[in-house]
């Protein structure tokens, strides 16, 4: 209940409201935390996450894969080393997103996953 008192569980209306459970999610992770405070964690985390989604992912419009790709990060805050952790290689992402080399098939399904996109949106 110490948790609940910290943060409600509740949709996230605005950006503000994003702020306060991303850093409950930080202090929490990495913590041996037991089964209440774990599925408090995860139920944290999903509603975190469907903010995110909802309101910082692009529906990529008019955008090359690698402009999505590029969108999403910025949008979500995210580095080049997140969207390794998503796809399995943090040197895919850097080739790609230099023109270097195309996203396998599974690179493109974890993107798309992860983002709740079309995977067309990742094809060239």
């Amino acid at each position: 209940m110490k948790l609940v008192r910290r943060f409600a569980l509740r949709p996230l209306k605005n950006d503000e409201e994003h702020a306060r459970p991303v850093d409950l999610i930080g202090a929490l992770m990495g913590r041996d935390l037991d089964a209440g405070a774990g599925d408090y964690l995860d139920t944290l985390i999903l509603l975190v996450n469907k903010y995110e989604d909802d309101r910082h992912t692009p529906d990529g419009t008019n955008l090359t894969p690698h402009q999505a790709l590029r969108a999403m990060m910025n949008a979500n805050d995210m580095t080049q080393a997140d969207i390794g952790k998503i796809i399995g290689s943090e040197s895919a992402v850097s080739t790609y997103l230099r023109g270097e080399r195309e996203l396998s098939k599974a690179h493109i399904r974890a993107l798309a996953e992860r983002f709740k996109v079309s995977t067309d949106l990742f094809m060239g």
